[in-house]
């Protein structure tokens, strides 16, 4: 497991945590696997597991005519991914899941992990402010296990 920073706000925290996975079917034995090695994170938090995940088969030609191609400069061994298949889940703080799919694993274009977010509620409502820990840990934690480029 790759892990963030925890962030805090207002006695809230966050963490997240990434684990390659090739397979959809693998999402249920790495968050069995997450529970087990970390039970009392589980058991402390008010929102232990926000989940979500991505998967694809990497071709090995190229995007063909894709604006990364064009440039020598600029990411020209980008691949096309097929059988994409991805998912979320909310753990009780809705709208947050579908956040870390569509902010972090799709508009990143990262396939093949499962990236899981902690959250501590510290007592204090933080809003939409809690969107953004939960997006900026992961992209920590992604950071950390160099699937994503320091930017």
């Amino acid at each position: 497991w790759n892990e963030s920073e925890i962030i805090t706000d207002r006695k809230s925290r966050f963490q997240a945590r990434h684990v390659q996975i090739n397979d959809p079917s693998e999402v249920t034995p790495a968050l069995d696997q997450f529970v087990f090695q970390h039970k009392s994170i589980v058991k402390n938090a008010s929102h232990p597991h926000i989940i979500a995940w991505r998967t694809g088969i990497p071709e090995s030609e190229p995007i063909p005519n894709s604006f990364w191609n064009r440039s020598t400069s600029m990411c020209s061994g980008t691949t096309r991914f097929t059988n994409v298949q991805q998912g979320y889940k909310d753990n009780g703080e809705k709208g947050a899941g579908s956040r870390l799919l569509e902010q972090v694993l799709v508009n990143n274009n990262i396939y093949n992990v499962l990236v899981i977010v902690t959250r501590w509620y510290g007592g204090n409502p933080i809003g939409s402010s809690r969107f953004r820990h939960i997006v900026n840990s992961s992209l920590n934690s992604l950071r950390k296990g160099n699937r994503l480029e320091n930017r």
